[in-house]
């Protein structure tokens, strides 16, 4: 860069940097709102390993993602040898094998990702209202935002729902910056999150952001300012960041393009208990959850909804911007409301623009009031506490003391564990890829010792093998672990039992 140029950037970057602080000093209110949303991000970057993976999607992903880390394979995402993820494409994975890489394997190096892509979608908050003329409601935003039940959860977990939000704010806000200020690269960047959004989850981005979008420019009657986006670069962008990805899939794995865009986008959706999922179980809900998960996740914020009724006029200042906040808020559950099956994450694209639109009514007060401050330390200070109490990681689903009384037990031994009678991403996970999975007796060892993981709520589906002594070494997470062995057999025995083992029909050929 020449000399000048690197004076340039730098004077700006400096002017920028004066400008902020001297816009803290003025306004004592900003400044708090500032401290108190510094101070619940870095609550919850120091919490991100201290717990184990809890949550069954949660291990599910982080497994994906180790085995990309481990593995070396960054085209395709397996869910196990031999058998690809075809679920979702693999933007959240290479974000999460990549820190991996870094970090090595662990719950921080897992997490951090979706800590990082929620402080870039917080940035992107401000940077809006900002433009807008109120800097205050954009951090209040985005206090709102990472405080709330769902943005607690989702700025530190092993999803892919994360990637999908970060990619539908940075496409709804470049659109913004096009038909409203004439902004051809900040455009070009919406292009750039709608490409992301395809390798986050796919074609649903171009819902999440091209119905908000259509549906403000006919209120606003804006038809006009489309020919202000770049489309032919923006095209070009989209194409470039994710089609060649596609394609790749597709010719390692066939038959992928046929299962994500069918399977995953239309039946999952429009299917109750879609049984063509190969990876997890279907989640069955009533028509219309989406609104009541979208209000459990805006918690305890959406105890103020009543506040943009009664502050409509403020709002009403800024019509053509509030109309589009809103769209973007209404478009995911209005999408989700006639799905067959949803989960609770799904109300997150919602919540950036929700939170804007709410933070601009609380903003139309002459003073800001600090209890605000009370709201938005409710959840992070309740899970420091849930932490210290530590009955959480009791839950089944918790299998870092499993593995970690497996090795302590082993010695160095090569004696394996299995799990039974189902398998534990988990178990995967903190084993490094060694745990194996039982589906019955015919799975476990013939001969030498092993180890048997069985957790208490599927004691009753597991039929213990004949001829196997099993002994309890240890309980931990509601799960028993038993180190077992079978009896050293002669020759004649062991060929007795393989004949045995032979089907019928085999037998007489």
């Amino acid at each position: 860069m020449p000399h000048s140029r690197r004076s340039v950037v730098k004077q700006n970057t400096l002017a920028y940097c004066t400008g902020v602080a001297d816009a803290l000093r003025a306004d004592r209110a900003l400044a708090f709102l500032v401290v108190v949303l510094a101070v619940i991000l870095l609550l919850r970057l120091a919490t991100l390993g201290l717990y184990p993976l809890l949550d069954p999607s949660e291990a599910r992903y982080a497994e994906v993602a180790r085995r990309m880390a481990t593995d070396g394979g960054w085209v395709t995402p397996w869910f196990a040898t031999g058998v690809p993820f075809w679920g979702k494409p693999p933007l959240a994975f290479w974000t999460q094998a990549a820190s991996m890489v870094l970090l090595g394997v662990n719950e921080f190096a897992a997490r951090l990702p979706a800590w990082l892509l929620h402080v870039a979608t917080c940035l992107l908050m401000i940077r809006m209202a900002k433009d807008e003329g109120n800097a205050r409601a954009g951090v209040l935003a985005s206090l709102i935002f990472s405080s709330s039940l769902l943005g607690v959860v989702a700025s530190g977990v092993v999803l892919t729902d994360p990637a999908l939000n970060f990619s539908t704010w940075l496409a709804c806000f470049g659109f913004w910056r096009g038909v409203a200020y004439g902004d051809r690269r900040g455009a070009l960047w919406g292009f750039v999150g709608l490409g992301l959004g395809l390798l986050a989850k796919g074609p649903l981005v171009f819902l999440l952001c091209g119905v908000p979008a259509v549906a403000w420019t006919t209120y606003a009657r804006r038809w006009a300012a489309w020919r202000r986006l770049p489309w032919f670069a923006g095209v070009g962008v989209v194409l470039l960041v994710a089609v060649p990805w596609y394609v790749l899939a597709e010719l390692r794995t066939p038959g992928f393009l046929d299962y994500f865009f069918v399977g995953e986008h239309w039946n999952r959706f429009l299917v109750s208990n879609w049984a063509g999922d190969r990876y997890g179980t279907a989640h069955a809900q009533p028509h219309g959850m989406i609104w009541l998960f979208l209000l459990g996740a805006l918690l305890p914020w959406s105890l103020l909804l009543p506040v943009l009724y009664a502050r409509r006029r403020a709002l009403a200042q800024h019509r053509a911007y509030a109309a589009f906040l809103a769209a973007v808020a209404l478009t995911t559950p209005a999408f989700f409301t006639l799905a067959g099956n949803v989960l609770w994450t799904y109300a997150l694209p919602a919540l950036p623009a929700a939170s804007l639109l709410l933070a601009h009514a609380l903003c139309a007060e002459a003073r800001q009031p600090r209890w605000h401050a009370a709201f938005a330390l409710a959840f992070p200070l309740g899970l420091l506490a849930v932490m210290a109490d530590g009955r959480l990681l009791e839950r089944g689903e918790n299998q870092q003391g499993v593995v970690a009384l497996w090795e302590r037990r082993r010695e160095g031994t090569p004696e394996p564990l299995y799990y039974a009678p189902r398998r534990s991403f988990a178990g995967e996970f903190y084993s490094g890829g060694r745990a194996r999975t039982a589906d019955d007796a015919a799975n476990l060892p013939r001969e030498g010792a092993f180890y048997v993981a069985v957790k208490d709520s599927r004691k009753a589906a597991w039929a213990w093998p004949e001829g196997v002594r099993c002994d309890d070494v240890g309980r931990t997470s509601q799960t028993v672990l038993y180190r077992c062995s079978r009896p050293e057999r002669s020759g004649l025995e062991e060929l007795a039992l393989r004949h045995a083992a032979i089907p019928s029909s085999a037998a007489r050929n």
